[in-house]
């Protein structure tokens, strides 16, 4: 499993903005109708989500540490009686601005036209808590705040990620891990690899899962269920 965060929103661009046309039906997020149609949103049936990573809710159908939720978040809506877009005072801005989830939905909005109505791409990714002690369900708390015509729209989102309960196969997940940290291919194969671990397909499993460390005995190199107990995941 890659246990880095890796977060990626891209949005189509044209003429140097971001266009694409709103779906026909977007959820207008909450707050007062007036100001609703500043940013709405499509892609889950509410502003709040939870999903299991790698299963059928998770757009990419990868169990690598994030849950990418169908969602897409659009500016300037038009289909709403009460509510007429204008001209963004500015890119909106999302909160935690220091979380992975609210720097790439605050990217995606901002690349978007201010003036016209227009929509991210679809996905935005939420992350796993990841540590040694173990893989956890987190939850991000979004707060998207956009201001048109000197009136504010602001909307929270909650995504909840849940860890995927089946354990990664060491061939498809971790052997390319392991061999992609290796400066050297050749290092960890022949019949004298370094350190005693060949990681060539027939050999890497026996000599990586259940096999003590060289360097921290009390260590397995890859023990099952754990990453606090695996010195590979140091």
């Amino acid at each position: 499993m890659r246990l880095a965060t890796v977060v990626v929103i891209a949005a189509a661009a044209l003429g140097g903005r971001a266009r694409a046309q709103c779906p026909s039906v977007c959820l207008p997020g909450g707050g007062p109708a007036r100001t609703d149609c500043v940013i709405e949103w499509s892609g889950l049936p509410g502003m709040t989500a939870s999903c299991v990573d790698g299963t059928g809710c998770d757009q990419d159908g990868v169990a690598d540490g994030t849950c990418t939720f169908p969602l897409l978040a659009c500016i300037n809506v038009t289909s709403s009686a009460d509510c007429t877009p204008g001209t963004l005072a500015g890119p909106p801005t999302v909160k935690p601005a220091k979380a992975p989830a609210a720097q790439a939905l605050a990217s995606a909005l901002g690349a978007l036209d201010p003036v016209g109505h227009g929509c991210t791409a679809l996905g935005i990714a939420a992350p796993l808590k990841v540590g040694l002690p173990a893989i956890k369900t987190a939850t991000s708390r979004l707060k998207a705040t956009a201001v048109s015509g000197g009136l504010r729209d602001t909307d929270k989102l909650t995504l909840t990620c849940q860890p995927n309960p089946t354990p990664p196969s060491f061939s498809a997940a971790v052997l390319p891990i392991l061999s992609a940290k290796c400066a050297l291919p050749s290092c960890h194969s022949g019949p004298s690899p370094s350190g005693g671990q060949n990681l060539e397909p027939a050999h890497a499993y026996a000599e990586s899962v259940g096999v003590a460390s060289i360097n921290l005995p009390h260590l397995m190199r890859v023990q099952p269920g754990s990453i606090k107990k695996s010195y590979l995941a140091r």
